[in-house]
């Protein structure tokens, strides 16, 4: 998809298969399979991965970048 013009992001559960696979962006967080983007009805935490995982898309040119969410399973935002 990227050698077409499209770009990809992967949200990712375990950061060393990041390492491995070398996707073209990564968003890594430290979430139990079943819930990459947070807890059940956590709408502030799911907004706050998608919008990282989106904003990766726009700054973020080069192969390989990976960022790591610091975000906490079952967090509370405020």
């Amino acid at each position: 998809m990227e050698s077409n013009g499209i770009s990809t992001v992967t949200l990712n559960l375990y950061l060393e298969i990041a390492k491995l696979v070398v996707p073209p962006r990564t968003v890594s967080v430290n979430f139990p399979f079943g819930a990459p983007f947070g807890d059940p009805n956590n709408k502030k935490l799911q907004l706050k991965v998608i919008r990282e995982s989106l904003k990766m898309l726009e700054e973020t040119k080069e192969k390989g970048r990976i960022k790591k969410l610091s975000y906490d399973w079952r967090e509370q935002l405020k």
